[in-house]
């Protein structure tokens, strides 16, 4: 048996990708809630409440790592609204329209930028 990264695949297209770094001030969650705000084209404030769908705090506890790189395979996904909606520890978040199927294709490409 080979171990390697593991690939994890989507069905929806993508609309939406950006980034938090664990450096700024502006955390995962305030990144992720910006996506989101762009996919919707929405200010930010008229979103439906993130926290009825994950945690927040542990979201941000899990990948706001300051104290070494973490793992960059892990990913973290779920659904809101009709958004699929894919956090990596690495930086990347990807935010796909669950009502546009395509053909599966991994989430991230395996190039970290």
């Amino acid at each position: 048996m080979t171990s390697g990264p593991l690939t994890l695949y989507r069905g929806c297209t993508p609309v939406v990708d950006a980034r938090y770094h664990v450096e700024s001030d502006r955390s995962p969650v305030e990144a992720l809630i910006g996506a989101l705000a762009e996919a919707e084209g929405v200010d930010a404030t008229d979103l439906p409440s993130l926290y009825d769908v994950v945690d927040t705090d542990a979201l941000n506890q899990l990948f706001s790592r300051r104290d070494g790189p973490g793992n960059a395979d892990t990913v973290l996904s779920f659904q809101f609204d009709t958004w699929n909606v894919f956090v990596r520890a690495d930086g990347r978040i990807r935010v796909c329209d669950a009502t546009e199927p395509t053909d599966p294709e991994p989430v991230f490409d395996t190039v970290t930028a």
